[in-house]
C-alpha cells in the first residue's frame, strides 16, 4: 500500500484540485467544512428493499452555488407509498433518502444520509428535506423549490428547480475505452484511462449502469486485476469490476481518469488493458479490450517531449519554486492539456 500521510494526501488532492482532476467547488465547501472533520454518524442509514425494482431517471437542476445548470443520473425506488431516491448528493452518490407520496406529493424529511471520507477527513452528511410533486404514473417528480445537504450546518449540495424524469435505457454494447499512460510512481504506477459514455455507434449510453474492468497480460497469460482492501485503504471491499461512476476519493477517480495500480510483479506484465461493461437489468455487454503494450520505456517514464509546463508544490498543497527541495508534489501539463501529478524527493 501506499506510504502516504494524511497531511500529504491533502496536499495531492489540493493540487488535483488546481489541475482539474476534481471539482474545484467541491473541494472549496468541503475546505470550509472542515472544521466538522471526524464527525460521530447520528441515525440509521437508509436503504430500500432488497428486492425491490431500482429505476434509472435523469436529474436536472439548477445548483445556486455555482450558478449552473446541472445534470446527471438517479436511482428510484417506489415501494408502495415509500419512495427511495439515491443519488442526489455530488458528496455522497450512494447515499439514499427516503419518502412518502401522498396525494401526489412526495414529503421527505430531515434526514441523515451518511459518512464519506475526502481529503482523509471524514464527514456526516444530512439531507435538509424536500417536497417533489409526482405526476400520476410517477414518471416525473419536480421540486421546485429544490433542496440542501449540510455538514454541521454547511451547506454542501444545494439546488432548486428539480426535475427527476424516469429514464427507458437499452442494452448496447459499449464503446472501447482507451488507455493513454500507465505511468510510474515510487509505489506502483498510475494508469490514465478515457472511458467513452457511447456505445458502438455513438449513441450515448447513461453512465450509472456502466463500468470497467483492467485486465493484465503476462506473456499471454490473461487475468482480471483485483482492487484488494489490503492495498487500496479506502476500499470495503474486494473490486474486479467497478462502476463508472466510482471514486474513493484516493487511489480511484470517477469515470477511470486515474487509476493506481499496485503490483509486485509489473516486470513481469507485458500488457495492461480495460474493458467497459453495460448493464441493463439481467443483460450486460462489454466492449472490446484495449490493450496497452508495456515495454521498459513504457513503464515508469514520462516523455517529457509532451510536457509543456512544469510546477511543484509542497505537503500543504502551495506552490514551491522551482529549486525547492524535500518532498514534493509535481505537476505536469500535457500538449493535450492533461495533468501529471507525481511526488518526488529532491
Amino acid at each position: 500500500m501506499k506510504k502516504i500521510t494524511i497531511l500529504l494526501l491533502a496536499a495531492v488532492v489540493a493540487v488535483m484540485a488546481q489541475a482539474g482532476v476534481i471539482n474545484q467547488d467541491n473541494a472549496a465547501k468541503l475546505q470550509n467544512a472542515k472544521a466538522s472533520v471526524a464527525v460521530k454518524a447520528e441515525g440509521d442509514i437508509v436503504t430500500p428493499p432488497a428486492d425491490a425494482e431500482q429505476m434509472l431517471y435523469n436529474f436536472e437542476g439548477f445548483d445556486t452555488y455555482t450558478n449552473k445548470d446541472k445534470a446527471f443520473e438517479v436511482m428510484v425506488v417506489i415501494d408502495n407509498s415509500d419512495v427511495y431516491i439515491k443519488g442526489l448528493s455530488e458528496y455522497l452518490t450512494e447515499g439514499w433518502v427516503k419518502g412518502t407520496i401522498a396525494d401526489g406529493v412526495a414529503t421527505f424529511p430531515a434526514a441523515y444520509m451518511g459518512t464519506f471520507e475526502f481529503w482523509g477527513d471524514a464527514y456526516a452528511l444530512d439531507f435538509d428535506g424536500a417536497s417533489f410533486t409526482v405526476n400520476d404514473d410517477a414518471s416525473v417528480l419536480t421540486a421546485t423549490d429544490g433542496y440542501t445537504t449540510s455538514v454541521e450546518g454547511e451547506v454542501l449540495d444545494e439546488f432548486v428547480n428539480v426535475t427527476l424524469t424516469k429514464a427507458l435505457p437499452e442494452i448496447a454494447t459499449p464503446a472501447t475505452p482507451t488507455i493513454t499512460d500507465f505511468i510510474e510512481d515510487n509505489y506502483g504506477h498510475y494508469l490514465s484511462m478515457t472511458i467513452p459514455t457511447t456505445d458502438v455507434d455513438g449513441n450515448n449510453i447513461f453512465a450509472a449502469l456502466l463500468s470497467y474492468q483492467i485486465l493484465v497480460d503476462r506473456n499471454g497469460e490473461v487475468s482480471v486485476y483485483e482492487f484488494t482492501t489490503d492495498a487500496y485503504a479506502f476500499l470495503e471491499e474486494n473490486m474486479t469490476v467497478v462502476p463508472y461512476n466510482f471514486t474513493d476519493y484516493y487511489d480511484i477517480d470517477v469515470a477511470g481518469k486515474q487509476v493506481y495500480i499496485y503490483g509486485d510483479d509489473m516486470d513481469q506484465w507485458t500488457a495492461i488493458g480495460v474493458k467497459s461493461i453495460y448493464t441493463v437489468g439481467e443483460e450486460s455487454r462489454e466492449s472490446e479490450i484495449y490493450w496497452y503494450q508495456l515495454t521498459p520505456s513504457a513503464i515508469g517514464e514520462i516523455d517529457t517531449n509532451n510536457v509543456v509546463e512544469t510546477s511543484y508544490y509542497d505537503l500543504q498543497g502551495r506552490k514551491a519554486g522551482d529549486n525547492a527541495t524535500g518532498l514534493l508534489i509535481k505537476l505536469m501539463r500535457m500538449q493535450d492539456g492533461t495533468t501529471k501529478a507525481i511526488k518526488v524527493i529532491r
